[in-house]
Order: structure tokens, then C-alpha cells, then sequence
């Protein structure tokens, strides 16, 4: 009975072990994806944003060919590209700010080893 009680307690101490490796590999695990995060807002939003940018005007200049539902309709989708380019320069902006606030004072510190910029 005494044997059974010490290996009990031999194991749980050795899972106790197990889920603190568990745990910091988790976490690098996170902090790997919030870099590719980063680098996916860093590369690819500022492009679709222009790319949104260009469109709008294209859609606003073609709906001014039109007659006035269609010239409203393209309008609206104008005003929405627009938009949708501002918040992605918006988003590419504050996503730095964002990720610094949520991980400092926190484990994830330890683990933030992409590029600073």
C-alpha cells in the first residue's frame, strides 16, 4: 500500500513536469504565430489596401458613365473599398500597439523573438 502511494506521487511529480514542458512549448508555439501574424499584416495589408484604393476610383470613375441607380450603386461600392483600405491601414498601424499591450507583463515576453520593428 505504502509503495503504491510513494508511485503515486512519483508520477504525478513527473506529470507535473510534463505540463510545464507542455506549456512552454505552447507558448512558443503562439509566439510563432503571432510573428507570422505580424509579418502577414506588415506584407500583405498595406498591398491590399492600395489595391482596394485603386479600385475604388475605378468603380466611382465607371459609375459616372452609367445612368443615375447604376451611378449610385458604383458609388456605394466606391465608398466601401475606400473604406475597407482605411482599415486596413488602420489595422497594419495599430497591430503592433496591439500584440505589445496584450504581451508585455506576461510569459509571452520571453518568447517574442521575431524582428522588432
Amino acid at each position: 500500500m505504502r509503495t503504491m502511494r510513494s508511485t503515486n506521487y512519483i508520477l504525478i511529480l513527473l506529470l507535473m513536469g510534463f505540463s510545464n514542458a507542455t506549456i512552454t512549448s505552447v507558448a512558443s508555439v503562439i509566439a510563432t504565430q503571432v510573428c507570422s501574424i505580424k509579418y502577414l499584416v506588415y506584407g500583405l495589408l498595406p498591398t491590399v489596401a492600395f489595391i482596394l484604393f485603386l479600385l475604388s476610383g475605378l468603380v466611382y470613375a465607371a459609375g459616372q458613365v452609367f445612368g443615375a441607380e447604376t451611378k449610385a450603386k458604383a458609388q456605394g461600392w466606391a465608398v466601401s473599398l475606400l473604406v475597407g483600405g482605411i482599415i486596413g491601414i488602420i489595422i497594419t498601424i495599430l497591430a503592433p500597439a496591439v500584440v505589445t499591450i496584450f504581451t508585455t507583463g506576461t510569459q509571452m515576453e520571453d518568447f517574442m523573438f521575431c524582428a522588432t520593428s
